[in-house]
């Protein structure tokens, strides 16, 4: 199990750091640097242009290979696109200040390989040459040249002494390494991680996306629903008129005798079954957005459903004026969906309603008398509320023992005039 990150490995006892993982971690990350300076440096030569998508593709790595040196994990600073924003995916991309910065990690990552690959060259030219020394004074005195005018005599009576010479060498190499390994993966954390004011504007931006959808969604309702009024409807009650107006005339052929009673008994069945069309699209158009919602808000169209609702509903609704439309509508279904399920699956004989606006939250609690044992994944409907709060940003919850009652309850945030204004000045 990993503990900390490189610095905090550093500074531990040295035997302890010595004798742990983190040495050789630490050379596996420069191995790697080195490795990326020796690959990137003629692919952007080659490239140049497609700098920025170097950036990108090393900021992605980079996230993820400082975790080597037990750094935590690092999300992306770049704002995120959906499948429909592909097409901008590189427009938007080019103008992030996250794809500059990861540009600058890029070019540090090449010096940085290089120099790593230089340290490494070092260490291991080194290494080679203790052993070469110990080998050479173990097998009979030798006067070896290590570089330029410096020459060392060994023999069999002092070649020992490469032993803590390279041994020493080994310890300052370990924490060479460590130090520039951290060091690089701190740089790069700094460079191809997220600002907060990057995070801020990610958030706001899901926040405003979340909050479109939600206002989209409410005006395709309303315009389902009234080009079924204004559409099918009104066809359905001229289809009514023609057939009353066909009536008459059977009423005068009959008259005269030359009228048949089937012909009636067929005009009786469709004038019939076009009545019940109607009185079925009137409840559909009710269904998908009551009117009385919309012109006259949340408490009066409670009050109204409580008077068709086929379990008795008794409403405890605070007079708390207009609220936004698409959290009237979200408290509303809450309450229909609490009926819907009471009568379906319970043998509930009473709900109570209560909504109360507090602190610029708006919640609703719905509780039935029935058995209990309501279960969310088994239908889509408590899906939808617990979705369609998520998409206000409010929270969701369901109680329901075996045994009862059951509990809905919705907490949706209202934001009034002077929230926005709060909203605003803290963004």
């Amino acid at each position: 199990m990993r503990h900390g990150n490189a610095w905090h490995a550093l500074m531990r006892r040295p035997w302890r750091f010595l004798f742990s993982r983190w040495p050789w971690l630490a050379f596996v990350y420069l191995l790697a640097s080195a490795a990326i300076g020796v690959v990137l440096l003629p692919a952007m030569i080659a490239t140049f242009l497609l700098l920025p998508l170097w950036g990108i593709a090393i900021g992605a790595l980079e996230r993820r290979r400082t975790r080597l040196l037990g750094f935590p994990r690092q999300t992306s600073g770049h704002v995120p696109l959906t499948r429909e924003q592909r097409h901008i995916w590189l427009a938007v991309r080019v103008n992030e200040g996250a794809t500059w910065r990861e540009s600058a990690g890029l070019v540090i990552d090449l010096v940085l390989g290089w120099v790593a690959l230089a340290v490494l060259f070092v260490q291991g030219v080194c290494l080679v040459v203790f052993v070469f020394v110990g080998l050479s004074g173990a097998r009979g005195p030798n006067r070896i040249t290590l570089f330029a005018d410096v020459r060392i005599v060994v023999g069999p009576d002092n070649w020992w002494l490469v032993v803590p010479i390279a041994l020493f060498a080994l310890f300052v190499f370990a924490y060479l390494n460590a130090v520039l390994a951290a060091a690089q993966a701190t740089l790069l954390r700094m460079l191809c991680g997220p600002r907060h004011r990057e995070l801020a504007r990610n958030v706001e931006r899901l926040v405003q996306s979340r909050s479109t959808l939600v206002a989209a969604f409410e005006a395709e309702r309303r315009r389902i629903e009234r080009d079924l009024h204004d559409g099918v409807q009104q066809e359905l009650v001229t289809l009514a008129a023609r057939l009353g107006m066909v009536s008459l005339e059977l009423d005068d052929l009959a008259a005269r005798g030359t009228a048949t009673g089937s012909a009636r008994d067929a005009l009786d069945a469709a004038q019939g079954q076009a009545e019940r069309a109607m009185a079925t699209l009137r409840n559909t158009v009710r269904g998908i957005h009551p009117a009385i919602l919309t012109d006259h808000g949340l408490r009066p169209a409670l009050a109204e459903l409580a008077d068709r609702t086929p379990v008795p509903l008794s409403l405890d609704v605070a007079d708390f004026g207009r609220l936004p439309s698409s959290v009237e509508t979200a408290a509303y279904y809450l309450v229909t969906e609490a009926i819907s399920n009471a009568a379906k699956h319970t043998d509930a004989t009473r709900l109570i309603v209560h909504a109360r606006v507090e602190e610029e939250t708006l919640t609703v609690t719905v509780t039935d008398d029935g058995q209990g044992g309501a279960d969310e994944q088994a239908g889509t409907g408590l899906r939808g509320l617990r979705e369609r709060a998520d998409t206000l940003g409010g929270q969701f919850t369901i109680v329901s023992p075996q045994g009862g009652p059951t509990t809905l309850n919705a907490r949706l945030p209202v934001l009034t005039e002077s929230g926005e204004q709060r909203a605003s000045s803290a963004r």
